[in-house]
């Protein structure tokens, strides 16, 4: 591995401040070679400079956001899965949670809490014990109100 490959290496795992003596310490590059690649990788926009002096920089998109939403503890409500889910449901007539997870080929506590997401916006709805999609419109626009029975509120995940 060469000494840029092993500093884009730490770069793209490490989510914190560093400068050249922090690469170095941690990579066991010569500080030298270092700092003779950090204008290279600030133009190749691998990483940003925060502040001047001293010279202290962070890996470049660090905090992309994902499209979904945060369930319990790193959970994520993604709306692709959302549809799938309501898909399923439109074709055919489930009466359990167990039934669901196997076609769809999720856990059982998955489907719950999209299920419980999906009827606190008002999507599904258990009628004559089925499961039925009752609107697919305005799911966009609901989906930062999602409230389980548990009080969490879903909220745009960042990571």
């Amino acid at each position: 591995m060469t000494d840029k490959e092993l500093i884009l290496n730490f770069i793209s795992q490490y989510d914190r401040l560093f400068n050249a003596e922090l690469i170095s310490k941690l990579t066991s590059v010569n500080i030298e070679v270092t700092e003779k690649l950090l204008p290279e990788l600030l133009q190749s926009q691998a990483i940003k400079q925060i502040e001047d002096c001293p010279p202290i920089y962070v890996r470049a998109n660090r905090y992309q956001a994902r499209i979904g939403y945060q369930h319990y503890k790193g959970w994520t409500f993604s709306i692709a899965d959302a549809h799938r889910l309501l898909d399923i449901l439109e074709q055919g007539r489930y009466k359990s949670i167990r039934e669901i997870a196997q076609v769809i080929c999720k856990s059982r506590q998955w489907v719950y809490i999209y299920l419980e997401a999906l009827a606190s916006i008002e999507v599904v709805d258990l009628r004559q014990h089925i499961y039925v999609v009752i609107s697919r419109h305005c799911i966009l626009d609901r989906l930062h109100s999602i409230k389980t029975h548990r009080g969490t509120y879903y909220r745009q995940s960042y990571q």
